[in-house]
């Protein structure tokens, strides 16, 4: 498609095929969680095994965070849809390597691949919505983008826990799942026309209009923007714990079936979803900072959960809270940002918001890991559970500092 279609469905058909993609992305490296163990018994004569096998779920973000600018750049200087189209391909490729592959080098030269694929599809999938929408639209469609990567997680691990029952490599066969939406990549979307940016009017939430003023600042905030990209990164910092230790923890209580490592991981996804649907209820009436103390605290409540849970049933439950704080946190993310971002510089930042994302998901094993062997299993997580505490209440006070000035000025103060 050349131009933003004008009708009902081919809108909606945009819509979806947006969010279809963004739920490739965050949960990609997810979908092998339930298999680790397994993986890591067939490769236990292999030397630093204990850091690899957790590598291979983590080594797609650091190339998603190496990549993501450069993938960013090359959305500002030569199109939209060639970089997503690119990336769904690369997606499969990398992502299936582990259905054929011995070798743990092999399988996570694979990984890496799939991260340069996530890199492309999820700059281009924020960018494009950045480009299509603005104000509540935008705000609708971020935390829907957030819900579908959540919701997208519950079914690639669910699946990946159940065909991990069968063997450790039914995982990686997830992935053909992309091809799917190949076709609908290439004739549904539209490349924008960068000089331009979406009306201020609402109208129709299905789809995006055709064109209007420039949207956003014309100079970036980069204080702002950089502490953006720190939400980012401690969001996956302590996000990614779960599905790189909890499988492990589980085993220690005695669950020692890959389903329900899955299920665990899932249900928590499925809060997340539940958290991003009410994300624009949340942000129409607190701040942005705000909305980040509110989710950076939800997210510690349910690891001070998982630290003290006595069985599987209370780990699940406490996996919901931080499920609900990780759902509001990435549509915060991304929102803000597009909120700060110059048109013209817009895939440039959400690739700097994907490598923040990402480097925190890669760093998160090398930072929980110590924690395991100091802790435990269990402890590492109340370890974390403090950290993240402080992070939402150096959000709070922000939140509180933007407050003052509003209030000291309101009328009959």
């Amino acid at each position: 498609m050349t131009q933003s279609p004008d009708d009902r469905a081919g809108r909606l058909a945009v819509r979806t095929t947006l969010l279809c993609a963004a739920g490739l992305t965050v949960m990609a490296g997810a979908t092998i969680s339930p298999s680790l163990p397994a993986l890591y018994d067939h490769f236990a004569d292999v030397p630093g095994v204990d850091v690899l096998s957790r590598l291979v779920l983590t080594l797609p973000a650091l190339f998603i965070a190496i990549c993501s600018p450069v993938a960013g750049l090359i959305v500002d200087r030569l199109g939209r849809k060639p970089v997503i189209v690119t990336g769904a391909v690369l997606y499969v490729l990398g992502g299936t390597t582990g259905l054929y592959v011995d070798s743990l080098m092999a399988l996570l030269a694979g990984r890496a691949l799939l991260g340069i694929a996530v890199a492309c599809v999820m700059t281009t999938t924020i960018t494009l919505i950045g480009d299509y929408y603005r104000g509540e639209r935008r705000n609708r469609m971020m935390g829907s983008m957030s819900a579908f990567m959540s919701w997208g997680g519950v079914v690639f691990v669910l699946l990946g826990g159940a065909v991990a029952e069968l063997h450790w490599r039914g995982p990686f066969g997830v992935y053909l799942m992309a091809l799917a939406l190949l076709p609908a990549l290439v004739l549904v979307l539209w490349e924008p026309d960068r000089r331009k940016g979406p009306p201020a009017a609402e109208g129709d939430p299905d789809g995006p209009p055709v064109e209007g003023p420039s949207d956003g600042p014309a100079r970036a905030n980069w204080a702002l923007i950089a502490l953006v990209y720190f939400a980012g990164f401690m969001l996956n910092v302590s996000f990614y714990m779960v599905p790189t230790q909890a499988p492990f923890l589980l085993r220690e209580m005695g669950v020692v079936a890959p389903v329900i490592a899955g299920v665990a991981i899932a249900a928590m996804n499925v809060a997340g979803g539940v958290g991003s649907m009410q994300y624009r209820h949340v942000r129409a009436r607190v701040s942005a900072p705000a909305v980040f103390g509110l989710s950076f605290g939800l997210i510690a409540v349910g690891f001070l959960g998982v630290w003290g849970a006595g069985g599987q049933i209370t780990f699940m439950i406490a996996l919901l809270f931080t499920g609900l704080g990780v759902g509001l946190t990435f549509p915060n993310i991304t929102n803000w940002l597009m909120g700060l971002a110059p048109p013209h510089l817009r895939g440039r930042l959400v690739g700097g918001t994907t490598t923040s994302i990402f480097l925190g998901q890669f760093v998160s094993p090398v930072v929980s890991q110590p924690m395991v062997s100091a802790l435990g299993q269990a402890g590492a997580f109340g370890a974390m559970a403090g950290i993240v505490t402080v992070v939402s209440l150096l959000f709070w006070l922000l939140a509180l500092r933007e407050a003052r000035p509003k209030a000291a000025v309101a009328p009959g103060r």
